[in-house]
């Protein structure tokens, strides 16, 4: 079982898209290294 499902992986992404946070904000938030959310971003 995935540890994010999709839906928290698309609000990650949105709150980056919002332009409110970073990346490294959001990840830390997330508990997740930084090029993970780098990663889901580029993938949507």
């Amino acid at each position: 079982m995935p540890k994010f499902s999709l839906d928290e992986k698309l609000e990650a992404v949105h709150r980056y898209q919002n332009g409110a946070e970073g990346v490294k904000s959001i990840a830390k938030s997330l508990r997740i290294n930084h090029e993970v959310l780098r990663m889901w971003i580029r993938q949507y």
